[in-house]
């Protein structure tokens, strides 16, 4: 049975412009009704006018219960979402959007590292008021090209005089980027790492932080999963039926079973909603989605940008 969507229907009350490529989209309930609630961290999906599903993280306090906000980059080279919203949303435009999901929430602890890359900063701006309203400690390292390029500066303004908010700039007259093993190497025992941005970002803290820190690294990458369509043929095992899908090299594993005419729901098709996740029985499944938590690779997988690193692959269907 096809998954059951849930849509809110918004309309744009603001659009604001937070650096030289990226816009803020306020969306309120046309009747001015409360929204459903989120938690930081948490992101919706969108349902743009070109009929594309894109997701963005909620950079606005959840304790704000009458409006959303996203902040959208525009990507010349992307699938074309961000340039659709930034040339025909406008201010009054009415734009679905799903329950808000958090894959990225605050974990408990006395203090938080919160590492973001350009515009990997969304998810942190729903934090730090959930941080200041909880009383735990938090710092944010802030990565980007240049102040010009860098969102949300001025809203981030009081918090970096503070010292809460530390800018790490990579280009201008004096580059000053961030050290990650040395940010690594001084956090305390007890204190989680968050870290939103780009691929190589995210790598590079990984390594740094080690095995030890199992368990305390929180990691959200902005973008698509690469490499959603396998080197090799393999086929798919449907356990309550036993139809055999072949997937051939170059095809993605949905793609194969839509083919064949077994639904399964999907939104992004990025590896970022996980709204295809799918239980699998055997095989050796090669994951790429990039929300699932460890423990769950150990039973599901994602058909929109993963595959199998053997002959065969059976799920749950």
């Amino acid at each position: 049975m096809p998954k059951l969507i849930h849509r809110v229907t918004t309309i744009v009350r603001r659009i604001r412009r937070v650096s030289d490529d990226v816009l803020s989209f306020e969306l309120a309930d046309p009747d001015d009704w409360e929204l459903p609630p989120f938690t930081a961290g948490a992101h919706i999906d969108v349902h743009l006018p070109n009929g594309a599903v894109r997701q963005y993280s909620l950079h606005g306090d959840p304790a704000e219960a009458n409006r959303y906000r996203i902040a959208v980059k525009r990507e010349a080279a992307g699938r074309g979402g961000s340039a659709c919203l930034h040339r025909d949303v406008a201010e009054g435009s009415i734009l679905p959007v799903s329950l808000p999901r958090n894959h990225f929430p605050l974990a408990p602890a006395p203090h938080h590292v919160l590492i973001a890359g350009g515009i990997g900063i969304t998810p942190f701006l729903s934090m730090i008021p959930a941080l200041a309203a909880s009383g735990d400690g938090f710092e944010l390292h802030y990565c980007t090209r240049t102040p010009s390029a860098t969102p949300f500066l001025e809203q981030l303004a009081p918090l970096a005089t503070a010292g809460r908010v530390r800018h790490h700039f990579s280009r201008g007259e004096v580059p000053a980027p961030l050290d990650i093993a040395a940010l690594i190497a001084r956090v305390p025992p007890d204190a989680h790492v968050y870290c939103c941005g780009p691929a190589a970002m995210i790598r590079t803290v990984q390594d740094a932080a080690g095995p030890q820190f199992a368990g305390r690294l929180h990691a959200e990458l902005f973008g698509r999963a690469d490499g959603a369509a396998d080197d090799s043929d393999f086929t798919v095992e449907l356990a309550r039926s036993g139809r055999r899908i072949p997937v051939p090299r170059g095809q993605t594993m949905l793609a194969a079973l839509r083919e064949a005419g077994v639904e399964i729901g999907a939104s992004c098709e990025a590896g970022i909603c996980l709204d295809c996740k799918t239980r699998y029985l055997s095989g050796t499944p090669v994951h790429r989605d990039l929300a699932m938590r460890a423990a769950d690779r150990t039973e599901f997988i994602t058909p929109c940008v993963s595959g199998c690193a053997g002959p065969s692959l059976v799920l749950d269907l």
